[in-house]
């Protein structure tokens, strides 16, 4: 399957009072990741905008907390294309960090994009736009 990593840095920012990372922040980090995906096989949102008046937008989502992270961590987003269809896409997320040599997942989530128009109808994913997704594979 279609798969991007991305490496994030944990700034004070992205912290909460105690030092850890707070919780709405991973998805921002995972949204980042998606858009990188997409970006790396020459699909840009703002493209398909332009070109073909459709965006994607979040159907659902679901984040299961499995350790936190901190201040100055380094961590790695993954994301994987789990399912294509017609007007949707299914991605499989995660966000761990390396600590002595250790793997540590920090979240496990799920995520279902659309494609809608202007008028927030659910359109079908352009024909090139699938087949562009689906070589890559």
């Amino acid at each position: 399957m279609l798969s991007k990593k991305i490496d994030i840095r944990v700034y004070y920012e992205d912290t909460d009072s105690g030092g850890i990372v707070y919780y709405a922040n991973y998805f921002k980090f995972t949204e980042r990741c998606r858009t990188e995906l997409l970006r790396e096989i020459g699909l840009s949102q703002t493209e398909i905008l332009n070109n073909y008046d459709l965006k994607f937008i979040v159907h659902s989502v679901s984040m299961d907390y499995i350790n936190s992270s901190g201040l100055d961590d380094k961590l790695t987003v993954e994301t994987t294309i789990d399912s294509l269809n017609n007007a949707s896409i299914l991605f499989n997320q995660s966000i761990y960090k390396f600590f002595n040599g250790q793997k540590i997942d920090i979240i496990k989530s799920k995520c279902k994009i659309v494609c809608i128009d202007s008028k927030s109808k659910v359109k079908p994913i352009p024909k090139l736009i699938l087949d562009k997704i689906r070589e890559e594979e």
